[in-house]
């Protein structure tokens, strides 16, 4: 027989407290800052006519747990009149009227979780530096909404925290990278790992300043770290020699957008290994190992280079293709196409999970090819570009970097 569905139980109504008023993080951040004011209750649902004489086993059972209940002050009584049972006492809301009563409602767990934001925030208001009422207030709301950044530190990191802040000034950095700036006490690695608290603490102390200057970075004048690392790889001795004699070095993606690399040809190849078993060619840098990171191809100085793309012939690896012509429309696409495809097809595997949406950017051979690949015409959808035999990849390199025969001048 289903249970009536009137008649909230303790168990059934401290369940729905704590999934609507606890787990949902936005709505009790809304509470604590007073957003969303207190109390918090959950209706009971006592029955309505006829229906306590229906199940009168469960009316009584539902009247008796909540007589029983361990915080009789959270619940809220009221009196109905039922026909053949006249005026009866029911309860009718269990009621949190604090953040305080709401944690002990829900037990031991959130008591302690409550406590510890209390200690926490406390001890951030407490500092001299934060005296003022109205810069109180805008820290106590901007650490409400950073509970769970408050949680992961420990309580030596609060006070390396509290003792960061007030030696943060603006262009501070010198144009050097945050690990560089000048701190007593406190390390950079730190900083480096709270940067976004620290960034929006910061901006409540400042008054906006940091948001206004686009970043803590930019408010202290730091460079941001490099990112997007790629190998680069010269192919003939004339290159290696202008990159001091190295075989191999990581560039960053900043840097690759300045800095123009002292060959006549750049070949970018998707993945790494790929790029470590290429042959020597003439006058010629390899760029590998970005992945999906081609934002660097938009650098002014490749517009002079000869710049070939290899990556994989599946659907993804053709979406960057399409990617990197739109940063660079001279680019060439090299071992993309269907006859290297047929050459190796024996060794497709599964694309584990395909592009949908045909890229824009394809020549018309290039979607026709895209199409075939996700319609399954080939059985499987991937030809990786390490499964190319290498003679295949030496033969199409090598066409690749031979000056095209010159044209007969025409006699007069």
């Amino acid at each position: 027989m289903a249970e009536p569905r009137w008649g909230l139980l303790p168990a059934q109504a401290l369940a729905l407290l704590q999934r609507r008023e606890w787990d949902n993080r936005r709505r009790l951040k809304a509470r604590l800052t007073g957003e969303l004011p207190f109390p918090a209750k959950i209706p009971l649902r006592p029955p309505k006519g006829s229906a306590a004489l229906g199940e009168l086993a469960h009316f009584n059972a539902f009247v008796q747990a909540w007589r029983d209940f361990a915080l009789p002050h959270a619940v809220c009584w009221g009196k109905t009149t039922y026909r053949h049972l006249g005026n009866q006492p029911v309860p009718t809301h269990l009621v949190a009227q604090d953040p305080a009563m709401l944690a002990r409602l829900l037990g031991p767990a959130a008591e302690q979780a409550l406590q510890g934001w209390q200690q926490r925030i406390s001890r951030c208001l407490s500092v001299a530096w934060l005296q003022d009422a109205t810069l109180q207030r805008s820290m106590f709301a901007l650490l409400v909404s950073q509970l769970e950044e408050l949680e992961r530190l420990s309580d030596n990191d609060l006070e390396l925290l509290l003792a960061l802040l007030p030696q943060l000034r603006p262009g501070m950095g010198g144009g050097a990278y945050l690990r560089a700036l000048p701190l007593v006490q406190v390390d950079t690695k730190f900083v480096e790992q709270h940067q976004r608290l620290i960034e929006l603490m910061l901006d409540v102390l400042q008054q906006g300043a940091i948001s206004d200057a686009g970043g803590l970075l930019s408010w202290l004048n730091c460079q941001a770290n490099p990112r997007g690392w790629l190998w680069v790889r010269p192919l003939c001795e004339s290159s290696r020699a202008a990159l001091g004699g190295l075989p191999l070095l990581q560039l960053s993606t900043d840097t690759l957008l300045t800095t123009a690399l002292p060959a006549g040809r750049i070949l970018v190849v998707e993945n790494v290994q790929s790029g470590l078993g290429l042959p020597a060619l003439d006058d010629c840098i390899a760029v590998f190992g970005g992945g999906k990171n081609l934002s660097w191809l938009q650098a002014e100085w490749l517009q002079s280079k000869q710049v070939a793309y290899w990556g994989d012939i599946d659907s993804e690896g053709l979406t960057m293709l399409a990617d990197a012509r739109t940063k660079l429309p001279n680019i060439e696409p090299l071992l993309m196409d269907q006859q290297t495809l047929l050459q190796h097809q024996a060794r497709m595997v599964p694309e584990p999970a395909s592009v949908v949406a045909e890229p824009a950017a394809l020549t018309a051979t290039e979607a026709q090819l895209f199409r075939d690949l996700r319609a399954g015409r080939f059985g499987l959808a991937r030809l990786e570009q390490e499964r190319l035999a290498p003679d295949w990849v030496c033969a199409v390199l090598e066409e690749w970097t031979t000056p095209a025969p010159a044209r007969p001048t025409p006699v007069p």
